[in-house]
């Protein structure tokens, strides 16, 4: 390999870490902010008012996950950069939110029904204006990530998330009830538009080219349908613990989704902003592409690994330090949880590898095997299993979509798919031991101590996965091999002689 390759490889891992680092930062602000504003919630909220205002923000992120037809990671995936693109993803986005904000505002009645409070069916019906608003973001900084700059994104992300915790405290004065949800979610939307457009390099326009708007369809209609099938897993157990439960088994579980998905939700952030334009960059070298991939899921398992030893130690304890005292006690909940969770965030490398080469199929199949466990959270529910019975169903169809997911690498590379389960396959006697050492430990009386004991278990996880995952160890033998050698070259191998 010439110096010169080399020193581009070495330039191009710098600005990756670089933007790696930025999207860590700028996503676990947003995410904390939007955590400090639900746990917010649920201090000032009875447990019953809370429950409503999941039920509120689940039946919205249903309905747009529905209408998700993925223009803007066309933005990314696209080789082409005309502006005309960016205005056909904008009329796309507006007819989404329009649409959205009809089928909203059609099944408002029977939702609160279902949910079992009719009587705030108006709340409903005024969540029909967020999608709307959020039609009209301007798009420009989804493109500019195809550059690794996401600069724009991140700042739009932090920005709309800490205006309505900001908003929080004057929502709440004027009233404590489950209306405020609906007014955050407008304040955040209506400071996500004005950002987008007072950040992005290109002006907000309308494109009805009809052949470029059938090009987004055929792109976006294998993930419009998976959205169904996701729309299943990620908010029919919400559904079903609302509807035979009540309200506050609602709370608590929603509670419990949240703690759990914040740190998994900013990976899968990172890792998409990242990966699918790193990926999308090389798909004609196969063995570039290769290379990028083994690296992508092995810092992921290790990701996965640490999140999950965390969570199995402590994420009781943080749940209720979160909440408030009314949410302690689910410590189950949140290892299953957990463990979704987990193995989530191991399909992302394959995911993004599938939709760098274009093709999106197997993700709408990957949807339709997790929707499968659905049958499992039911039967849980019925055999009166509780919450923490539903939220195991989760885990089987992961499970089962993560080994679909890996063979159907097979029509990128074969190897891909041996890549990817031998590095997940790690997960499991991992996740075993941290769970073992965590019911055989003496808890401690106070939630710091079992927080240290979790962080230590995420310490040995990073080890163990470090040593034990091929291109990690590589890494960093690689990094003590050039210190080393850069010290002979310095002075010898005892300079102080």
């Amino acid at each position: 390999m010439s110096q010169s390759s080399i020193r581009r490889g070495r330039l191009l891992a710098v600005r990756v870490a670089g933007q790696g680092a930025l999207l860590f930062v700028g996503f676990g602000l947003a995410q904390v902010f939007s955590f400090m504003r639900n746990a917010a919630l649920g201090y000032w909220l009875s447990r019953g008012d809370f429950g409503i205002a999941a039920a509120l923000a689940v039946t919205l992120q249903l309905i747009e996950t529905m209408s998700d037809v993925g223009a803007d990671r066309l933005l990314i995936q696209a080789s082409e950069n005309e502006k005309s693109m960016l205005d056909s993803a904008h009329t796309l986005m507006v007819a989404r939110g329009l649409v959205t904000a009809l089928i909203l505002y059609l099944v408002a009645k029977p939702t609160a029904a279902f949910f079992g409070v009719p009587q705030h069916a108006n709340l409903f019906e005024m969540m029909a204006l967020v999608p709307v608003v959020r039609g009209f973001i301007n798009l420009d900084q989804r493109r500019r990530q195809r550059d690794l700059d996401n600069s724009a994104y991140l700042a739009t992300e932090v920005g709309s998330q800490a205006i309505a915790l900001a908003f929080l405290p004057f929502l709440l004065w004027l009233s404590r009830s489950p209306v405020v949800v609906v007014w955050l979610a407008l304040v955040q939307s209506l400071a996500a538009v004005k950002l987008s457009h007072a950040l992005s390099k290109s002006s907000w326009w309308l494109d009805f080219d009809t052949a470029r708007l059938k090009r987004f369809i055929v792109f976006g209609w294998p993930i419009w349908l998976s959205a169904f099938p996701l729309m299943i897993v990620y908010q029919a157990d919400r559904f079903i613990v609302g509807h035979a439960y009540g309200m506050e088994h609602l709370a608590a579980y929603s509670a419990a989704f949240m703690v759990t998905m914040v740190p998994s939700l900013v990976a899968a952030k990172v890792g998409h902003a990242l990966m699918l334009p790193l990926l999308s960059q090389k798909r004609g070298e196969p063995a570039v592409f290769a290379e990028r991939f083994r690296v992508m899921c092995e810092m992921t398992v290790m990701m996965a690994a640490v999140y999950l030893a965390l969570f199995l130690f402590a994420g009781g304890y943080v749940l209720g330090i979160a909440f408030g005292p009314n949410y302690r006690g689910l410590d189950g909940v949140v290892s299953w949880l957990a463990v979704m969770w987990a193995v989530r965030m191991v399909q992302a490398p394959p995911g993004m590898a599938l939709m760098a080469v274009g093709d999106n199929r197997p993700l709408l199949w990957a949807g339709l095997i997790r929707a499968a466990a659905l049958p499992f959270a039911v039967a849980a529910a019925l055999l009166g299993w509780g919450v923490a019975g539903i939220a195991a169903a989760g885990v089987v169809g992961e499970i089962a979509s993560l080994i679909y997911v890996s063979r159907a690498l097979g029509t990128v590379s074969k190897e891909l798919t041996g890549a990817t389960l031998g590095r997940a396959v790690v997960l499991l006697p991992l996740g075993a031991a941290a769970l073992f050492v965590a019911t055989q430990l003496p808890r401690g009386s106070i939630p710091l101590s079992t927080i240290q004991q979790a962080f230590a278990a995420g310490g040995v996880m990073m080890l163990l996965t470090t040593f034990i995952l091929p291109k990690l160890r590589h890494a960093v033998q690689g990094r003590f091999t050039r210190r080393r050698s850069l010290a002979a070259h310095a002075g010898g191998p005892n300079p102080r002689v």
